[in-house]
């Protein structure tokens, strides 16, 4: 008897679903978990006898302490030494330090050099204190300007010149560190000049 691949079929997915909405065997409880457990670890916990507090006399006064060395260690003196030592290995490398992470304002993005020209006089009348970038990659030009070192002293500026060049946006880049140090020494004058009456 060969049956038609229609009937085959059917009779196949009928086969599927009936198997498919059985009931399922749900597992029961054992039979030890009737039961309470009483296994006794009493034995095996570990044991604390309290001791007794020593409590120091409240008349007593507390003299001054001199410093314990202890046998072999290095007295204070030595210490400072060492730690003038790393302080001035430190200065010392701080001194080849001439670039810094920072932010800088890039005002202009565009392909007119005119446009490009007009922003960079626009800062050097208004703002003189801050140096000007020009990159031209073939076509572009893009005008960025100032060396901030933190990103407080750059959005400073950022509000400002964004009222005249709304395009102008903060970026991320390597600056030069005596630059950005007249910038912190500019913030630090125009506030002790509005603290003055």
């Amino acid at each position: 008897m060969v049956m038609k691949p229609s009937t085959l079929l059917i009779f196949l997915v009928g086969i599927s679903l009936l198997t498919a909405c059985s009931s399922k065997v749900v597992p029961t409880r054992s039979s030890n978990a009737s039961k309470p457990y009483d296994l006794d670890l009493a034995a095996y916990r570990p044991r604390y006898e309290p001791s007794e507090v020593k409590k120091a006399p409240l008349e007593e006064k507390k003299k001054p302490t001199t410093p314990v060395t202890a046998p072999g260690s290095t007295s204070t003196q030595s210490i400072n030494k060492k730690l003038d030592l790393t302080l001035d290995t430190l200065a010392q490398r701080n001194k080849g330090v001439r670039y810094l992470a920072g932010y800088r304002i890039q005002l202009y993005t565009g392909t007119k050099r005119a446009d490009m020209e007009a922003a960079k006089l626009y800062i050097y009348q208004n703002y003189g204190e801050l140096n000007t970038y020009i990159a031209y990659n073939h076509p572009t030009y893009r005008l960025r300007v100032g060396d901030f070192a933190t990103r407080l002293d750059a959005e400073r500026y950022f509000h400002k010149i964004k009222n005249e060049y709304p395009g102008s946006t903060l970026i991320s880049d390597r600056v030069s560190l005596r630059d950005a140090l007249k910038i912190i020494d500019n913030r630090a004058t125009d506030t002790n000049e509005t603290d003055e009456p």
